[in-house]
């Protein structure tokens, strides 16, 4: 079992999701008090770090539609 990914249940309680190496079965646990907390924030952002699609898209899009979304804030 692999961990690839962490989830929020209800009443904010985060669970760890695994998946089989040899058939690809997913299987949730709540985390453990002895798990790496940085682990588990490495999993949960990796989604916004590592996108599963190209962000350049994202440039032409507010080029031709730049009343539709909000100027960055820096």
């Amino acid at each position: 079992m692999e961990p690839i990914a962490v989830s929020v249940r209800s009443g904010s309680e985060w669970t760890l999701i695994h998946r089989c190496n040899d058939c690809g079965a997913l299987k949730s646990n709540r985390i453990a008090g002895d798990d790496n907390e940085m682990a588990l924030m490495s999993l949960a952002v990796r989604p916004v770090a590592q996108p599963p699609f190209p962000l350049d898209g994202f440039r032409s899009v507010r080029e031709n539609n730049p009343e539709k979304l909000p100027e960055n804030e820096s």
